[in-house]
């Protein structure tokens, strides 16, 4: 007891609740089982008999999440559809509280009781159970001090960038933004931890006023208020999205923004990582492009431990077979590699390990590689990381509100998951169908070290006009505002880059209006209603356009 009584002095006002809490909770175990959290992965067809198939149920995808996988080619699949509903009644029999739910793991993570776990392990459709792990945020070292004085810039350029002239420099990707390539149109979620400040500081007005932040959810909190509990993630995003002219430009000013906080910067041991697979889930499912997240895999809630490096094969922790599963519905995914480069680990984390994905590490403004950067290989030998950016000294908005400097993979990434969005909407406007991996390679391809990659940057910093130049696209090709699909019977309308409300009439061959409707400002697709015969679309907006539909 004496001992406890000293530690207890020891300890701030925190750490006593915390003990206290402990304490508490150990007095009670005879009286309440313990509960952890577990992954159940299902056979649902053992639920329902041979028989049974996902495709009796409705994909979970809205028509731009279609179009994505239309423009790749990719066809629908099973994990495209929701889970069996006599699999979760069963799994529910036991007792387990389901928590959440992945259609592409196939599987269900649960809270649940030792004798509920067994219980859960006698169905027959369980396959394997295994502990949910927590998150840790590739920790950003946000330094104190101002970022340098602006650099001169020569010639016209789009924009005028202020402190972040040399991040954007450095990739190479000034030359898309002056071919009007600046992310429109494309859709980028963030999974991170609070995004505080993004509501208020100046360098998100632009995008709050044209619309572009989408959609903010709160895994921990399940609402929509992400503008708490931490502000990592707003000065992730602001290496994206800011617009403050002469001040501080992302490398995507004119994307769209998705905002997913999955990380609970309040815990000392952080998120569980089914916030980050299902909030991937979310992404793909609204027809996201893109994904950043700064956030690594670290530890078992059952106390186990740290990962092993045999590990990091990009197909042993769920959140790393989640960003593959993400990268097969044709998103680019990008990574942060981790900050432990210096640390006796050195390793990448998790899901920077994951295969067809993007793993970032950091370097400074003279190229050189930040001795904090993670760095691979993976266990089963392949490159990481991929490429790197600034990740050194990087120019971001601070939790002040102010423009500052911060060091970390977390700022790398974002980084390059804005110059990604530049190269796709460019991408996009040259091409009706396109690869993703491609995309990813012509980068990799390209970078500073392509000749001779290595486990500390992979294939180097990357050089964006010239992956442009090598796809054989042409800059400053004008971006098309429309284009019709075909989806299975049907057409789709797209719009490729935002515009005014516009009203679109219909008319039949011999001229006879069939019908009207209006479409709000802003992207998205629409599906068109089947008429005999072929059909002219009169889109009249700020400027006006006539599309044929051919008979369907």
């Amino acid at each position: 007891m004496n001992s406890l009584v000293l530690e207890l002095s020891m300890h701030n006002m925190k750490k006593t609740f915390l003990f206290l809490a402990g304490l508490s909770a150990l007095m009670a175990w005879g009286q309440t089982a313990p509960t952890t959290r577990h992954w159940v992965f299902l056979h649902e067809a053992a639920f329902e008999g041979p028989t049974w198939s996902p495709q009796r149920g409705q994909a979970s995808l809205t028509p731009a999440a279609v179009e994505r996988r239309l423009r790749q080619n990719i066809p629908i699949r099973a994990t495209d559809y929701p889970l069996s509903t006599a699999a979760l009644t069963e799994v529910r029999a036991t007792g387990a509280e389901i928590y959440r739910t992945s259609r592409w793991l196939r599987a269900v993570s649960v809270v649940a009781t030792p004798t509920q776990l067994e219980a859960l392990r006698s169905l027959p459709g369980v396959l394997h159970i295994q502990p949910v792990a927590k998150l840790t945020q590739t920790v950003a070292e946000i330094h104190p001090n101002s970022a340098p004085p602006s650099h001169p810039e020569e010639g016209v350029q789009s924009y005028n960038y202020g402190q972040s002239l040399d991040q954007v420099n450095q990739i190479n990707l000034i030359p898309l933004h002056n071919a009007g390539y600046a992310g429109a149109g494309i859709n980028i979620a963030l999974m991170d931890g609070g995004f505080t400040g993004t509501d208020v500081h100046s360098a998100f007005q632009g995008a709050w006023s044209q619309g572009r932040i989408v959609l903010t959810h709160d895994f921990i909190d399940n609402d929509t208020n992400v503008f708490q509990v931490g502000s990592h993630g707003m000065s992730v995003l602001s290496t994206i999205c800011a617009d403050l002219d002469g001040t501080f430009v992302g490398t995507a000013p004119e994307a769209n923004y998705f905002l997913f906080r999955t990380e609970d910067e309040l815990s000392e041991t952080l998120v569980e990582e089914d916030n980050w697979v299902v909030a991937s889930e979310w992404a793909d499912s609204l027809g996201v492009d893109v994904i950043n997240t700064s956030l690594g895999y670290t530890t078992f809630d059952n106390g186990i431990g740290d990962h092993s490096y045999a590990d990091l094969d990009g197909k042993t922790t769920v959140i790393s077979r989640a960003a593959t599963a993400a990268a097969r519905t044709g998103m680019i995914v990008v990574v942060a590699a981790g900050n432990e480069g210096a640390s006796s680990w050195k390793y990448i984390s998790c899901p920077a390990d994951a295969d067809s994905i993007l793993s970032i590490g950091a370097v400074d403004g003279m190229d050189l590689r930040g001795s904090f950067s993670s760095q691979g290989p993976t266990a089963d030998g392949r490159i990481k990381p991929d490429l790197g950016a600034r990740g050194v000294s990087a120019t971001i908005m601070k939790s002040s509100g102010q423009v500052g400097t911060g060091s970390g993979t977390s700022f790398a990434s974002p980084i390059t998951c804005g110059a990604m969005a530049c190269l796709l909407q460019a991408v996009k406007a040259n091409q009706s169908t396109y690869d993703i991996q491609g995309i990813l390679d012509a980068v990799r391809q390209n970078a500073s070290q392509a000749s001779k990659p290595d486990t500390l940057l992979g294939w180097g910093i990357p050089n964006f006009s010239a992956a442009l130049t090598a796809m054989g696209l042409e800059e400053g090709h004008p971006v098309p505002t429309w284009a019709l699909q075909p989806f299975g019977s049907a057409y789709v309308l797209r719009r490729l880059r935002p515009t005014t409300s516009v009203t679109v009439h219909r008319y039949d061959g011999t001229g006879r209006l069939l019908e009207t409707f209006d479409l709000e400002p802003g992207l998205g697709a629409i599906e068109l209603r089947s008429y005999p015969g072929i059909t002219l679309l009169h889109l009249v907006g700020e400027d006006e356009e006539v599309l044929k539909v051919p008979a369907f």
